[in-house]
C-alpha cells in the first residue's frame, strides 16, 4: 500500500510538471507573437518617421501645416490624430488648433484722420445713440483707408448701425462687402471677419423673416466654420460652430423645403462629428499629454525621432499616444514634436491577422487579444472562448492589453490535464484514506485485545477469591466432623447441609469458568430437556442461601405452586440464576435486600431476580450479552 501511495504521489507529480511544461511551450508561443507584433508596430513608426522626413523638404510656405499632417497621416493609416507641438506648448492637427498663434487684435489705424472718425463715431454709437451720425462718421472713416483689415472693422460697424435703426437689407449689403474682400486672413478682433459678416447676414435675413436666404447663408457658414477653423482657444469658434449646427438642425425639423441640399447637410454634420472628435481630442492632449512631452523635451531624455509611448486613461479606456522629437530643421520654425494615436482597430483588424500568418501555430491553439479585465478585443477564425490556456502581457505597446492563447476546445491548462489530475488525486487520497482506517482498525483491535486480557487477569483473580470461600467452609466443616467433637445429630446433618450446598456453590463457579472458557471459543453446547422450572430455582436457592444470608441479606421468594415444565439447559438455567444473585451481593451497599419470582403466561416462564444495588445505566444495558465489553458500575466495594 505505501509504493501505491508513492507512485501516486510521483504520478500527481508528474501531471503538475506536465502543466506546467504546457505553460512554458504555450508561453513562449505567445511572447514570439507579442514581440512580432509590438516590432511591426515599431517598423510602422518607422515608416511614420520616414514619411515625415520625406514630406518636409517638399513643404511650401503656402501650404498650410494641417494640410501638411493631413499626407502624413493618409500614408499612415495605423495612426489618427497626428498634431504638432510647438515651442509655445500650442498644438496643431489636421483640422484644429490650440494656442499654435498668438491672434492680435486689430491695430490702430495708420491715417490719423480715420482714427480721428472712428473715435467720434464710436461716440456717437455707444454713448449719443446716434446711430445715423454713426454710420456716417464710419463712411469717413473708411473713405481714408485703403487697408482691407481697416475697412473690415469699418464695414462691420456700419452694418451693425443699420441693423440698430431697422435698415436690415442695407446692414445687409455692408457685410456682403466684407465678403467680398476675399481674404481668409482677416479678422475681427480676434474672429476671421468673414464669419462674423455671415453670421451678421444670417441675422439680418432672420429679422426679414427671409427663411430661406436665412438657411442658405447658415449652410455656407456652416461649410465655412467645419472647412477653414481657427485656433480654438478662448471658445469663440465653438461658440459659432454650436449656434450655426442648432440654426441647422432647427431648419432641418422645419417645413422649409431644402431637400436640394439635405444630402449636403448631412455630409457636413458628419464632418462636425469628427471635428468636435478631434477638439476633443486636442483638449485633452493639451492638458493632459503635453505637460509631459515639453517636461521630457527640455530635460533632453529622448533623442531625435525615437518614439515615445505614453498610455493615457480617459473614460474608462486607454489611450495609446506616442510622439517625436523633430530634427533641429523643423525646430527652426518652431516645431518641436509630432504626435500621434495609435488606431487600435487597425491593429487589431490589419496588422495582428498578418503577424499570425508567419507565426506557425498548429491546427489546436488559437490566439486572440484580450483588453482590461481580460475583456475579448480580438480571436482568431472569430470562434467564441471563455477559457485561455496562457496570457501574457504587451511589454512596451498596449498596456492594458495581453496576447493569449486558447485551445481549440476551449479549455484551460488546468482542464486540460483535471482528469488525469483528479483521477491520481483521488487515488492518492484513497489509498491514504485505507491506510488511516486500516491503523485504526489496528490500533483499535489492540486497545480491544488489551481490554480483553485485562478482564480474562480480573475474571481469573475474582474466579480464585470467589473459588477460596466455598472451600474454607468446606475444609472448616469437614475437618470438625472429622474431629468426632460435634456429637448432637442434628448439628452433623447441619453441617453436612453446608458442605453440600457449598459444594454446590462450588461446582457452580467451575462451571462459571467453563463456560467462559466454551463462550470464547464459540463452542457453548446447550442440553435441553423438560424440567421443573420450580424446583431448579429452589435447588438453586438454597445452595446459595446460607452464603446470602451469611452476608447479612434478607432473601425473599415467590414460586408458583404449579408445575412448570419448559425445555430448557437446567445447568444454564440454575447458573444464570446464581450469577444474578452473585452480582445482587456485589452490588448492594446499604439496602441488603434480594427477591426472587418465578411467573408464567400463555407462552413462557420468567425469573426475576430484584435487589437494590446499583443498577446499571440506561447507556450501558446494551453491553449485558456481549462477552468482550466490562461494564463499570459506580460501586464503592
Amino acid at each position: 500500500m505505501v509504493p501505491s501511495a508513492i507512485l501516486s504521489y510521483l504520478g500527481l507529480k508528474s501531471i503538475n510538471q506536465n502543466a506546467e511544461n504546457l505553460r512554458t511551450k504555450y508561453g513562449g508561443t505567445i511572447n514570439l507573437v507579442r514581440d512580432k507584433l509590438e516590432s511591426e508596430v515599431i517598423q510602422l513608426e518607422e515608416n511614420l518617421r520616414n514619411s515625415l522626413i520625406e514630406l518636409f523638404p517638399k513643404l511650401d510656405r503656402n501650404v498650410e501645416l494641417k494640410e501638411w499632417i493631413r499626407n502624413i497621416e493618409s500614408e499612415n493609416p495605423a495612426f489618427k490624430h497626428l498634431f504638432l507641438v510647438n515651442a509655445d506648448g500650442g498644438l496643431i492637427s489636421t483640422s484644429v488648433s490650440l494656442e499654435w498663434k498668438k491672434w492680435r487684435k486689430s491695430q490702430s489705424f495708420r491715417n490719423p484722420q480715420t482714427t480721428a472718425n472712428f473715435n467720434m463715431a464710436e461716440k456717437a454709437e455707444f454713448i449719443k445713440k446716434d446711430f445715423v451720425d454713426a454710420i456716417g462718421l464710419y463712411k469717413k472713416a473708411l473713405v481714408s483707408t485703403a487697408s482691407s483689415q481697416e475697412r473690415a472693422l469699418l464695414q462691420s460697424r456700419i452694418g451693425r448701425c443699420y441693423f440698430k435703426i431697422g435698415k436690415y437689407k442695407e446692414g445687409i449689403n455692408e457685410y456682403k462687402k466684407i465678403l467680398g474682400l476675399g481674404n481668409e486672413e482677416i479678422t475681427i478682433g480676434l474672429i476671421p471677419a468673414s464669419i462674423v459678416a455671415l453670421s451678421q447676414i444670417a441675422d439680418g435675413y432672420k429679422a426679414l423673416n427671409v427663411s430661406k436666404e436665412q438657411y442658405n447663408v447658415i449652410l455656407e457658414l456652416y461649410q465655412r466654420l467645419i472647412d477653414n477653423s481657427w485656433d480654438i482657444t478662448g471658445g469663440e469658434y465653438l461658440y459659432y460652430l454650436k449656434s450655426t449646427s442648432a440654426e441647422i438642425r432647427r431648419f432641418g425639423a422645419s417645413s422649409i423645403s431644402i431637400n436640394s441640399t439635405e444630402r449636403n447637410t448631412e455630409e457636413l454634420m458628419n464632418l462636425e462629428s469628427k471635428l468636435l472628435e478631434q477638439i476633443r481630442f486636442i483638449e485633452l492632449i493639451h492638458k493632459n499629454i503635453v505637460p509631459e512631452i515639453e517636461s521630457d523635451l527640455k530635460h533632453g531624455t529622448s533623442s531625435e525621432l525615437q518614439p515615445q509611448h505614453i498610455s493615457f486613461q480617459e473614460n474608462n479606456s486607454t489611450l495609446q499616444l506616442g510622439y517625436f522629437r523633430l530634427p533641429s530643421a523643423f525646430q527652426q520654425s518652431q516645431l518641436l514634436a509630432l504626435g500621434y494615436q495609435i488606431k487600435k482597430d487597425y491593429i487589431l483588424s490589419n496588422l495582428f491577422p498578418e503577424v499570425l500568418t508567419s507565426v506557425e501555430l498548429g491546427s489546436d491553439v488559437f490566439v486572440g487579444v484580450l483588453g482590461e479585465k481580460d475583456s475579448l478585443l480580438y480571436l482568431q477564425h472569430n470562434r467564441p472562448m471563455s477559457n485561455y490556456l496562457v496570457a501574457e502581457n504587451f511589454s512596451q505597446l498596449f498596456v492594458t492589453w495581453k496576447v493569449a492563447l486558447f485551445d481549440r476546445d476551449g479549455k484551460s491548462i488546468e482542464q486540460l490535464v483535471g482528469r488525469e489530475r483528479r483521477l491520481y488525486l483521488t487515488l492518492f487520497v484513497g489509498i491514504i484514506a485505507v491506510m488511516l482506517i486500516g491503523v485504526f482498525v489496528t490500533v483499535r483491535a489492540v486497545i480491544h485485545e488489551l481490554e480483553v486480557s485485562r478482564m480474562k487477569s480480573e475474571f481469573v483473580s475474582n474466579v480464585s477469591h470467589e473459588l477460596k470461600t466455598p472451600l474454607a467452609l468446606i475444609r472448616m466443616f469437614g475437618e470438625t466432623l472429622d474431629t468426632g467433637i460435634v456429637t448432637d445429630e442434628r448439628k452433623r446433618r447441619e453441617f453436612y447441609s453446608i458442605i453440600r450446598k457449598e459444594s454446590e456453590r462450588l461446582t457452580h463457579l467451575i462451571n462459571n469458568v467453563l463456560d467462559f472458557s466454551r463462550m470464547d471459543t464459540g463452542v457453548k453446547e446447550y442440553n435441553l430437556e423438560e424440567a421443573d422450572l420450580i424446583e431448579i430455582v429452589r435447588s438453586s436457592l438454597e445452595a446459595y442461601k446460607f452464603h446470602i444470608r451469611d452476608l447479612g441479606f434478607e432473601i425473599e421468594s415467590e414460586l408458583l405452586g404449579e408445575l412448570v415444565m419448559p425445555k430448557i439447559d437446567k445447568d444454564a438455567i440454575s447458573q444464570a440464576l446464581l450469577n444474578l444473585l452473585s452480582n445482587a451481593v456485589k452490588y448492594s451497599e446499604d439496602r441488603k435486600y434480594i427477591r426472587v419470582e418465578v411467573r408464567k403466561d400463555s407462552t413462557s416462564a420468567l425469573i426475576s431476580v430484584t435487589d437494590h444495588g446499583v443498577g446499571i445505566s440506561k447507556e450501558e444495558l446494551k453491553k449485558i450479552f456481549d462477552l468482550k465489553e466490562c461494564i463499570i458500575v459506580p460501586s464503592s466495594n
